[in-house]
């Protein structure tokens, strides 16, 4: 059996989903919950366990158990079904020599800090003792030292037989008019880990005042996306764990100095701000409490709003830490009361209602009515997106009825007219009425069928697929077509035909369109198959009528044969609208 499919067979696919999403029942064998992959407020994801699949409405992401995994732990395929094979007890068959090319970027960057490592010693060792990180704190972190040489990794790497293309790709080497060079030199080396401890990229800090950038990180690869990790994750995830919080940070120094005095629960975000993705692996740690503690300048409190807006969205209770202007939580370190201080940033750090408001509110006079009503236009979006009974949102509401002082009920009637205004949720309706032109049209009518005939029992597919040969004539080249070619290629197995076109755009549209078919009674499901057929035929017509009318203008010689071809498909529409409309039961 192939690997895939007795993998699929092994695992609840529910259960592996529900580990990150929280479910609701949707009807038979159907679940939803809010998508792990996208910030929204009302359900648009949905898992039905019985065709394995998952398909969120909102931000049009789906596929089976293999792609779930590769989308919320950012893996490839191969480690998606390494991890659940392992999960499910399945071997899989041995690879010979070939390796995935994320493999040997790992490899290349284990080479590379092993080089790193070994070149952290005298005026650079001491400049890291010197901003007080003790000998303990740079081992943990592998910190190294890149020397201020070009060619210095370039060598090392060669003497360990490593392809220098395969070191660019890496981003340890860089390339500029033929000529490759070691990226990080002259500068201290961070080591970035993936949730699984795997060295994926680095960033350089530079130690002379003139090499700019200050920061310099590898770029993004296969194995690296900075929007997707945080600085410190895998040290921190056992803290998190334990004392149910994290501590997010900017600066990568930021970390080492809190981790030292005594909070291993940070991390550092790798960019500007907080994302989703970063906000998930905290949630996966069991984070119930984020404490933002982000630089004091305007990029910080930017920063911190953001952060916020994270973790509404993933439900965080978060709190932002005030640091005395100008300074960033890696300066206490070699402060004699830096310890002390920072211990009470935290216990004094604000909610985020209390935060929000002050923002809000920090350049307004707050006493005149021009002051309120630009308060309230910058609190409106927090309390217009929350969800009902969401607690920080009436508590926002309450303190701006006291410090505005607004009547309730006037708020209330602006939030909701503010609601109003926003799109509504896409229905089906909306979204069968998706698509272009008239050939994205066609596609999405020969996808409705396809669907049909995916919601039955796998071991009547095959006398379904005859069904729909018999009654409709997909041209050559149609999607249709090739999909009635893999049915039977495919031994009329639907996993294994799903995966033929899982990569490709129709595929990611042929989920949503099954999250929507189907019934459990044959008699009704044959009559929706039987509309969805009369619409493609009529589809098909129409495409072939456009067909003979633009080659009438260009041979109106054999106008007469032309036009008998027309009327007679002109006679074959009307006879498919009028099944179609006996079907709905019209007249």
């Amino acid at each position: 059996m192939d690997p895939r499919e007795e993998i699929r067979n092994r695992i609840d696919f529910k259960s592996v989903v529900e580990r990150y999403v929280p479910l609701k029942p949707a009807g038979k064998g159907r679940w939803k919950g809010l998508c792990p992959f996208h910030n929204e407020k009302t359900p648009s994801f949905h898992v039905d366990e019985h065709k394995g699949m998952f398909y969120c409405f909102g931000c049009k992401a789906g596929g089976d158990v293999f792609k779930f995994i590769q989308l919320i732990e950012g893996v490839d395929f191969r480690e998606a079904l390494e991890k659940l094979a392992q999960e499910a007890g399945v071997e899989l068959p041995e690879r010979g020599r070939a390796r995935r090319p994320s493999k040997d970027l790992i490899e290349v960057n284990r080479l590379a800090l092993a080089y790193f490592r070994e070149h952290l010693e005298g005026p650079v060792l001491a400049y890291l003792q010197g901003r007080g990180l003790a000998d303990e704190t740079i081992e943990r972190f592998a910190l190294g030292y890149a020397p201020k040489r070009w060619d210095g990794l370039v060598n090392y790497l060669k003497r360990h037989d490593v392809p220098l293309q395969l070191a660019l790709a890496a981003g340890v080497l860089a390339e500029r008019e033929g000529r490759v060079y070691d990226r990080l030199r002259g500068r201290v080396v961070f080591p970035i880990r993936d949730p699984m401890g795997r060295v994926v990229a680095f960033t350089g800090r530079a130690l002379e005042e003139d090499d700019a950038p200050k920061y310099l990180n590898t770029p993004e690869s296969d194995v690296f996306q900075k929007n997707r990790l945080l600085f410190g994750y895998p040290e921190a995830r056992k803290s998190i764990r334990e004392r149910k919080r994290a501590v997010v940070v900017e600066g990568l120094f930021d970390v080492l100095a809190l981790v030292q005095m005594g909070w291993s629960e940070t991390v550092a975000v790798l960019g500007s701000a907080l994302s989703l993705e970063q906000a998930r692996l905290l949630e996966r740690a069991e984070a119930e409490k984020l404490y933002l503690a982000f630089d004091a300048d305007e990029a910080g409190r930017k920063a911190t709003l953001a952060g916020l807006d994270v973790g509404v969205a993933r439900r965080f209770l978060t709190y932002a830490v005030l640091l005395p202007e100008g300074r960033d939580p890696g300066d206490l370190l070699v402060q004699p009361e830096g310890k002390a201080a920072f211990a009470r940033a935290l216990d004094e750090a604000l909610p985020e209602v209390e935060y929000r408001f002050l923002a809000a509110a920090e350049d307004v006079d707050l006493r005149t009515p021009e002051g309120k009503r630009t308060v309230l236009e910058r609190l409106l979006p927090r309390l217009t997106d929350a969800e009902p009974f969401d607690p920080v949102a009436e508590a926002l509401k309450a303190v701006i009825v006291d410090r505005l002082g607004l009547d309730p009920r006037a708020l209330e009637d602006l939030i909701q007219s503010q609601r109003r205004r926003k799109r509504p949720v896409v229905e089906r309706a909306q979204i069968e009425a998706l698509g272009g032109g008239e050939g994205d049209r066609l596609l999405l009518l020969e996808l409705d069928v396809i669907a049909q005939l995916l919601a039955v029992e796998p071991s009547q597919l095959a006398d379904w697929v005859r069904y729909v040969e018999d009654h409709t004539w997909p041209p050559e080249g149609s999607f249709l077509a090739e999909f009635l070619r893999a049915c039977e290629e495919e031994g009329y197995r639907p996993r294994r035909i799903l995966d033929r076109f899982a990569g490709r755009g129709e595929g990611g549209r042929l989920f949503e369109r099954l999250m929507l078919a189907g019934s459990d009674h044959p008699a009704e499901h044959k009559e929706l198959l039987d509309k969805s057929l009369a619409r493609l035929r009529e589809a098909y017509l129409r495409k072939k009528r456009a067909r003979l009318a633009a080659e009438l203008k260009q041979n109106p010689e054999r106008a007469l044969e032309l036009l008998g071809e027309i009327q007679e498909i002109d006679h074959a529409i009307e006879a498919e609208r009028r099944l179609y409309r006996a079907g709905n039961g019209g007249g």
